[in-house]
């Protein structure tokens, strides 16, 4: 039993074993508190209500200046805060899944000129890819839906729809 336990520990990185997850929470911390100063927040929260407004546009209503600034405050004053706080309740989890050498590298790459520069695309990533994204993930739920229903009710699925 004493051979099994030591050669999984030899099998093991030696960083693996020498690293605590308090180091690796810390050094998630790091990470996290860089990326949330090159963020850009209001962007990721314009993400979150413009594809309500694309909705109400194409549903023919015009909306003025004063509608658009009053539904942007309110996201705004709605996300501000608890997005970055969850995205700064993230270190554990970080902790948990990643290496402190993984966490480290993140930070590394983040730090140059590069990362900072992709750091601050995301958002506007997330938004050019959300209206493709959205319309696949809604054409997949209607044809998934009463498939996952007659599963629930315990019946036959019905065969997938083809949509052209």
């Amino acid at each position: 039993m004493k051979s099994l336990i030591l050669a999984l520990a030899l099998a093991l990185p030696l960083p693996a074993l020498a690293e605590t997850r308090d180091e690796r929470v810390a050094a998630a911390q790091v990470y996290i508190d860089m990326a949330l100063a090159d963020f850009d927040m209001e962007a990721m929260i314009g993400m979150l209500y413009q594809p309500i407004l694309d909705q109400v546009t194409v549903g023919g209503a015009v909306l003025t200046d004063d509608q658009l600034g009053k539904i942007k405050a309110l996201y705004l004053d709605a996300f501000s805060e608890p997005l970055p706080a969850m995205m700064r309740d993230q270190a554990g989890i970080m902790a948990d899944m990643f290496t402190l050498a993984e966490i480290t590298a993140l930070t590394d790459f983040y730090a140059t000129p590069e990362g900072k520069s992709v750091m601050a695309k995301l958002p506007q990533l997330t938004a050019a890819q959300a209206p493709a994204l959205n319309n696949f993930i809604g054409a997949k739920m209607q044809e998934l839906m009463p498939q996952v229903l007659a599963i629930v009710n315990g019946e036959e699925p019905p065969a997938p729809t083809t949509q052209p």
